[in-house]
């Protein structure tokens, strides 16, 4: 496999997928790891990181005054890699290719079972207020305007109450709030205009009842330990002798990146190992038992054994094919947990690509 930039349509859908993502510049206070798009971010505040699809999402959306800080690291919860902020859950759906704000509006309203705002109602009729029949609830006024500007439905969800009085956990004073699938709004008419809208801390609240695993609620060090107990580090095919090393990485200056030294797994498109979606890995076949050049001689039921966070997970080979540069549908999300090694055939042409794909044994 030949670098940079040499699949063609697939950098143009990978091009494509990142500038849906949107990255912009860091809202925090800490260093970028290194340039490009997504790459780890620590937060000293927290003793947390933030990287790649979360942090393009995070970015494009709002970043701190929405979300807040990152107060775990990223962990597979519910099938999907999850990372908690102090204001929201983020979900990674590779087999949608997107990043989903998790429903911890949904979650926190179940203790509130007798709040009368919580029923449906009827339109207002006012035309300053928006009514939404999917959830039976009207938005005006200041929270009408900041759920506009700030993200609308992809963001907060719809509403699930009306505007009522409620004491804030945190600080114990009442607010006028409401309550959205994704969020809690807070009206705090103390503050600026520009900041009168406040979002409620549901990340916390939910950790509180329900703690994140310890490795990822613990403080880390360094940006470089993002995602550090969930994305694959070795794939071997012992059959055929491939043993591969695997970085994580994305593409740089618009171009399809792969490392000389070892296999690469894309996380802009990628599933991870244990959840939904496909799991994208290249790697050069170059030189005689270098890296994945071994991989054509690989046959169908061949096992093959992904490492990760002091875990293995074996797959069992169930398609091999052999495509053009211009074949994207090999890296589309798919509904279910699939593994695709890609290099370059035939040896010293490099003109097709070598598709195989494996699913889970267990």
């Amino acid at each position: 496999m030949r670098r940079p930039g040499l699949f063609n349509l697939w950098l143009v859908c990978l091009v494509g997928l990142m500038l849906a993502l949107g990255a912009a510049p860091a809202s925090a206070n800490s260093p970028v790891a290194s340039t490009g798009s997504g790459n780890p971010l620590f937060f000293r505040e927290t003793g947390h990181t933030l990287a790649y699809n979360f942090r393009a999402f995070w970015e494009k959306n709002g970043g701190l005054p929405i979300f807040g800080y990152p107060i775990t690291e990223v962990f597979m919860e519910n099938g999907w890699p999850t990372q908690y902020f102090e204001r929201a859950r983020l979900e990674w759906h590779a087999e949608k290719g997107l990043v989903l704000g998790g429903l911890l509006g949904r979650w926190s309203i179940k203790d509130l079972p007798e709040q009368a705002a919580l029923k449906r109602v009827e339109p207002s009729g006012s035309k300053e207020v928006m009514f939404f029949r999917e959830t039976g609830h009207n938005l005006g006024g200041g929270f009408r305007d900041f759920w506009l500007k700030r993200g609308g439905l992809p963001v907060f969800g719809f509403p699930l109450s009306e505007e009522f009085k409620e004491v804030n956990l945190q600080d114990g004073k009442l607010y006028t709030v409401q309550y959205f699938e994704r969020a809690r709004f807070e009206w705090h008419s103390d503050l600026p205009v520009q900041y009168q809208v406040e979002l409620g801390h549901l990340g916390r609240q939910f950790l509180a009842q329900n703690p994140a695993p310890p490795d990822a609620a613990a403080a880390v060090k360094s940006a470089e330990e993002a995602w550090k107990g969930l994305r694959p580090t070795r794939v071997k095919i012992p059959r055929i002798k491939v043993d591969v090393e695997v970085s994580e990485g994305g593409f740089a200056f618009n171009s399809w990146d792969v490392p000389r030294y070892s296999a690469v797994h894309y996380w802009p498109v990628s599933g991870f190992p244990g959840g939904k979606g496909n799991i994208i890995m290249a790697a050069h076949a170059s030189f005689k038992d270098y890296l994945f050049y071994n991989l054509p001689e690989v046959s169908l039921n061949d096992e093959v054994v992904v490492s990760g966070a002091g875990k293995e997970r074996k797959y069992k080979v169930v398609q091999i094919l052999t495509v053009p540069p211009e074949a994207s549908w090999v890296m589309d999300p798919s509904d279910f947990e699939l593994l695709t090694l890609i290099t370059c055939v035939p040896f010293g042409v490099y003109s097709d690509r070598l598709v195989v794909r494996a699913v889970p044994l267990t």
